[in-house]
Formats: structure tokens, C-alpha cells, sequence
């Protein structure tokens, strides 16, 4: 059984990386699933044929894409995981149970929260498997028209990719990694939830006749944004920071850009559709994203500066 993984796998590898550690490639798997049963090989395999093809695609650790990507993965699960959250929370606290299969909501939102305790406790594989769950049980609520999720589909499906294909051996998850992961989930999903709860007591059908005072309803409009304008402090605060890779710190910036599809209250479960609102909401997201370059980008530069002089302190 283990000779044809082994031709594969090989061939799925490029000529260079093959030619040097094509001898190495095969004393990994063979030792790997000596004693192993089919399952186990496959599943070797697996990992061992996903990391040739990211090798392929220059998606490694190695490479600046590959870095990016990296950078981007764990705040694309904080994200979802901030939002998978808050839709659960909005379907018990302001719509119930009544006309939505609860089944189907729960297997779609509670693996992006999963995903983030996955994260949080530095296990990056079990989290991958979560976010692809999530990303297909979306499919599937989308197809049963139970949770509004087919404006949100394509939302998902970007965010699912691109944590996939984040090379894993680069996520960073150290300590300072998942105190700012567990202040971006936080910082998106409390303020999402109480702009939800102004709408408790409403059955789902009242929504549009609900009427607030502007001075409600202004932040209510702005809020639309927020998450995007925490995504985008996030990458100041690792843009601006010396000691962190740049090319990681824009891809927290990437991670903020899904957050173009403002979803709003008070379910958050619809992204706009026409092509005019979303082109204005990436128009505004961008803007943040480029006020935080500005003013990352400076910090930075002081503080390398100050450290040629003396030790910086880090930031959050």
C-alpha cells in the first residue's frame, strides 16, 4: 500500500525541492506509517501531499505569500468566531427558536467559536478542520434557507480558504498572539450584541417597522463598520510593532478585508448585495487600513529608531 502513496507523493512535490529532499520526503512517510493502518497513511499522506502543494503554489512558510496568509488566518477565526457568536446569541435573545431549525444554527456558528478556543489553546490543526466545517455546514444552511446565510456564503467561503491555506507550521499562537485573538473576538462581538439586544421583545417580522430616535439610530448605521475598524487597529498595533514581520502584519490587514460585507443588525446574518454597497463599504475599509498604514508605519520607524538608542518597550 505504501509504495503508490509514495510515487504521488513524490510527483506532487516540485523538481527542485524534489531533487534535494526527495530521499528525506520518503524516510519521513515510511516511518511514519510503519506500524500504522490505512487511516493513519492516508492521513500522513495527506499532510505531507498538502504541504507539497502548498511548496507549489509558493504558499509556505518560506514565502512571502505564504507569511501573509499566516498572519491573516487567526484573526479571519477571531473574526468569524466574533460573529459565529454573536448570531447565535441574536437567535436566542431576539428571534428564538420559533422559524429557524436551531440545529442548523448551532452547526454553523458554534465551530467558528470552537475554531477560536482551538486556537486559543495553541491546537491549529483541530481549528482548520473547524473553520472548514463551518464553512460547508453554511452551504447547507443556505440551501435550507434557514439562517439567512446565502448573502454571507461567499463571506465565508473566502475566510474558510484562506485560513486552509495558510501554512500551519507559520500561525503564530505564543501568548501575546492569543491575548490580542481573544481582544479582536471581544471587541467585534460585545458591541454586535448590544446593538442586537435593542431589538429584544421584536418578533423577526417587525424588524423593518422598528423605529428609533437618531440619536439611536446613527450609531446604530455606524456600527456597521466596527468590526473593520477593529481588524484595522489590530494591524497598527503589529504594524507598528519592530519586532513583528511586516508581511505578517499585512496579513492581518487582509483579514480585515471580508468585513467589506457589513452585515447588520439586529441578526447579522445579511451582507448587502448590490454591487454599489459593497464597492462603498471596501472603499471604507480601505480607508481604515490606510490610516493605520500611515500611522503604523511611523510608530515603527520611531521605535527602531529608539531602539538603536535603547530598548523599546512592546506594544499590546
Amino acid at each position: 500500500m505504501t509504495r503508490p502513496f509514495l510515487g504521488l507523493l513524490r510527483r506532487l512535490y516540485p523538481t527542485g525541492y524534489r531533487a534535494a529532499h526527495g530521499e528525506e520526503i520518503v524516510a519521513v512517510f515510511a516511518e511514519s506509517v510503519r506500524h500504522a493502518d490505512r487511516r493513519t497513511a492516508v492521513r500522513e499522506w495527506a499532510v505531507l501531499a498538502a504541504h507539497a502543494l502548498r511548496l507549489r503554489a509558493r504558499l509556505s512558510s518560506r514565502d512571502p505569500a505564504g507569511r501573509v496568509l499566516a498572519g491573516a488566518a487567526p484573526f479571519l477565526v477571531a473574526g468569524g468566531a466574533a460573529l459565529g457568536a454573536v448570531q447565535l446569541l441574536t437567535m436566542l435573545l431576539t428571534r428564538g427558536t420559533h422559524d429557524i431549525p436551531a440545529a442548523l444554527d448551532v452547526a454553523h456558528a458554534a465551530p467558528l467559536v470552537l475554531a477560536l478556543l482551538c486556537a486559543l489553546l495553541g491546537r491549529w490543526a483541530p481549528a482548520r478542520v473547524l473553520v472548514l466545517l463551518a464553512v460547508v455546514t453554511a452551504q447547507f444552511g443556505a440551501d435550507a434557507e434557514s439562517i439567512g446565510a446565502t448573502s454571507l456564503l461567499g463571506v465565508w467561503a473566502v475566510v474558510g480558504a484562506l485560513v486552509l491555506l495558510a501554512p500551519p507550521d507559520a500561525v503564530g499562537l505564543s501568548r501575546r498572539d492569543r491575548t490580542r485573538l481573544v481582544a479582536a473576538a471581544t471587541a467585534v462581538a460585545l458591541p454586535m450584541i448590544g446593538v442586537a439586544a435593542l431589538w429584544l421583545g421584536v418578533w423577526a417580522e417587525d424588524y423593518a417597522a422598528v423605529l428609533f430616535p437618531p440619536i439611536a439610530q446613527t450609531p446604530i448605521d455606524t456600527s456597521l463598520a466596527w468590526p473593520a475598524v477593529v481588524m484595522a487597529v489590530a494591524y497598527l498595533l503589529h504594524l507598528a510593532d519592530p519586532g513583528t514581520d511586516r508581511l505578517r502584519a499585512v496579513g492581518v490587514a487582509l483579514a480585515a478585508l471580508p468585513w467589506a460585507a457589513m452585515v447588520a443588525p439586529p441578526l447579522y446574518r445579511n451582507a448587502p448585495a448590490e454591487p454599489r454597497d459593497l464597492l462603498r463599504d471596501a472603499v471604507v475599509v480601505l480607508g481604515f487600513l490606510a490610516a493605520a498604514t500611515v500611522i503604523g508605519l511611523r510608530r515603527r520607524n520611531r521605535l527602531a529608531g529608539a531602539g538603536r538608542g535603547g530598548a523599546a518597550g512592546p506594544l499590546l
